[in-house]
């Protein structure tokens, strides 16, 4: 098998073996897929894979998704011209009838490469009108689209749920790899949750007549603007329950590819286009939930990519980092949603704030923003600096420790205001700090997360004898101060349960993240 693939690829690498005689030939690798560039053409033939929601695995399957793939592509763009067969001739390869057939080739034309959508916003030459311009055509499609009570009967919870559960399923064997062990479980529960509580939304949009056959695969790189107009290929034909969806779930996928590659407000302009002309104000109700689903799945596809052994160590490596985005990305809609969000750490000194601020700040990919660092800044002293003031004291005066609060609330009100989560690292000791938060919070609203973190007596005087020991630590807090401190740190009782969380730091890093994590996700669902 491997040597009958050699020959294929050499035979299609080669320029003399196509009928135009093109000057070169460029080889593209996807994870199911060979791509020959051979201008003006593009030729594309399938891996015999089998990943069990895609089967390529026997010639006339290849045959079969190859038809599916022009047929279906073409209500979306003119580019697909055909199926080639390649056979074996004279001890040779040769396009078209030969001794056996033993491989099939959808034969397209090329498209300007220029043009492509995600190559016009790196460039900068897309305006919000030509995004007008894709939302009509897409628009348009979808009325056209066919459905029917088959079709239909994809967009109830339980179809859904089992496209949720195989992927993860599938990714399990990624977790400390692509995806750590506490996003796996936070998405997990996140979905969990939006059966459970929400699943009748689900129903809704089946009844309202909005799952139809769609594109299934619509990103930035499917999208291409050329002079001549727009064309959205390479739609899903390898299996139908990845097609016959949502509207909200197609739409979604361009949104998430839009906010990963750092263009939010287009990604708003998309959704909120596509709910006005088709009248779908219900697709607000879904469509954090659907990017969350579309982060995942593309986490879980570079994730293979990264395992496959066909491709360079280089183009695996990038894949393997490009997975983690992705699901860096789908954790986000699981835990922020759409909209910047306020999370508070605090707690007494030596309960281990920065420790989660830091690995919580890695998950979600957000800034950090640290009383102890400000302080210091404010001061004119070098981070490391040790300050040995007494409690309350120095450069823990009220008055500085006003400063330093106001100066926290006010980077981290800049960040959220640009559409950012951020994390506030610091004690938090009195109430009216953090009260100031919440009517910040309120004034933005955006959400906030009190996250109290705690640990025993013995386990904090160790803290701080090993912090004050190695010297590397920004935070001055030690053993001579902590019965102090803890005698004036003052309860989060005025904080509601739905804001605030308690968490253990005594265990691995990884289980208090992932309780932290869960926690957040529990309390959107309240």
């Amino acid at each position: 098998m491997a040597d009958e693939s050699f020959r294929l690829i050499e035979f299609l690498k080669n320029p003399s073996s196509y009928p135009h005689r093109p000057r070169q030939v460029r080889h593209i690798q996807t994870h199911v897929s060979h791509v020959f560039i051979a201008s003006p053409y593009v030729y594309k033939v399938k891996k015999p894979v089998d990943f069990g929601f895609l089967d390529f695995s026997t010639l006339e399957k290849r045959r079969y998704y190859c038809e599916k793939e022009v047929e279906l592509n073409r209500r979306l763009c003119d580019i697909y011209l055909g199926v080639e067969e390649i056979s074996e001739l004279d001890g040779g390869l040769t396009f078209g009838r030969g001794k056996r057939v033993v491989e099939y080739a959808v034969k397209m034309k090329e498209l300007p490469e220029e043009y492509f959508l995600k190559n016009l916003l790196s460039k900068g030459r897309v305006k919000e009108e030509d995004f007008i311009r894709v939302v009509d055509k897409l628009v348009e499609f979808y009325g056209g689209q066919r459905s029917n009570e088959y079709i239909s009967g994809f967009g109830k919870p339980d179809k859904i749920r089992f496209n949720v559960d195989e992927n993860f399923t599938q990714t399990e064997c990624f977790i400390g790899d692509t995806i750590s062990k506490a996003a796996f479980y936070a998405l997990r529960l996140y979905n969990d949750l939006f059966f459970e509580k929400r699943s009748s939304v689900f129903e809704e949009r089946v009844k309202r007549g909005f799952i139809k056959d769609c594109h299934g695969d619509l990103h930035l790189e499917h999208i291409n603007l050329n002079p001549e107009g727009i064309c959205i290929y390479d739609c899903i034909e390898f299996n139908e329950r990845f097609r016959y969806i949502d509207v909200a779930s197609d739409v979604a996928f361009l949104s998430m590819d839009l906010d990963y590659n750092g263009y939010r407000e287009l990604s708003k302009i998309v959704v909120s286009e596509i709910s006005r002309r088709m009248n779908d104000e219900t697709i607000f109700d879904v469509i954090e939930f659907y990017k969350c689903y579309r982060a995942y799945v593309r986490g879980k596809v570079e994730s293979f990519r990264g395992e496959d052994k066909e491709v360079s160590e280089e183009e695996r490596k990038k894949a393997k980092e490009r997975a983690k985005d992705y699901f860096r990305l789908a954790l986000n809609y699981a835990v922020c949603g759409s909209m910047p969000v306020f999370f508070v750490i605090f707690g007494i000194i030596g309960t281990g704030k920065t420790t989660l601020a830091t690995a919580l700040s890695k998950e979600l990919s957000c800034a950090v923003i640290s009383s102890d660092s400000i302080r210091k800044e404010i001061m004119g002293i070098a981070p490391t600096e040790r300050v040995y003031s007494g409690f309350g004291e120095g450069i823990y005066s009220r008055d500085i420790t006003e400063r330093t609060y106001s100066e926290l609330l006010e980077r981290g009100k800049r960040i959220v205001e640009s559409g950012g989560a951020v994390i506030l690292d610091a004690s938090f000791s009195k109430a009216h700090f953090r009260k100031r938060v919440i009517s910040e919070a309120d004034l933005l609203k955006v959400p906030v997360y009190f996250i109290e973190t705690k640990a025993s007596d013995e386990a904090i005087r160790k803290r701080l004898i090993e912090r004050e020991i190695e010297g590397r630590a920004v935070s001055d807090g030690r053993v001579e101060i902590f019965e102090r401190f803890k005698e004036e740190f003052e309860n989060p009782s005025e904080l509601p349960s739905r804001v605030l969380i308690s968490v253990d730091t005594e265990g691995n890093l990884d289980e208090v993240l992932t309780h932290t994590l869960c926690e957040v996700v529990s309390k959107r669902f309240l």
